[in-house]
């Protein structure tokens, strides 16, 4: 019962996360100028956008700290919420991202894209989140 719980509190933890960030969101023409638009390396990344799941394997720091995406080749990962690690099973085609939490059955469909060394995952309101590769 114990674990139940602590998995469900992680579970709301990482949930909670998005929260923040739909705050501060607002139209994205007002973002361009806010901490999520990356400084130097938005200016230094290839035009090009990459996409699937090859693209999308290894570690993925958010660019305000605290939180990394970990992707591994064979579809699993890792979330690590300042130290609070929670795995999770994912799929990448086209534009879509779909996590599935350990302890849930229902994915987390997202739209992201990657820029060079830059993820943007889309949030339920359509702002961006943006993480570095490690």
């Amino acid at each position: 019962m114990k674990s139940s719980i602590k998995l469900a509190s992680l579970c709301l933890a990482a949930s909670l996360v998005a929260l923040p960030l739909t705050a501060c969101g607002g139209n994205n023409a007002n973002n361009q100028a806010n901490t999520n638009t990356p400084a130097a390396s938005s200016q230094a990344a290839p035009s090009t956008t990459a996409t699937g799941k090859d693209a999308l394997v290894g570690s993925w720091e958010y660019q305000g700290g605290g939180y990394t995406y970990t992707f591994n080749a064979d579809g699993t990962g890792t979330y690590d919420i300042s130290g609070n690690v929670m795995k999770f099973t994912y799929e990448a085609t086209d534009s879509k991202l779909s996590i599935t939490y350990e302890g849930n059955t229902a994915p987390m469909t997202l739209d992201y894209s990657i820029s060079g060394k830059v993820l943007n995952v889309k949030d339920s309101n359509g702002a961006d989140t943006l993480y570095n590769r490690k």
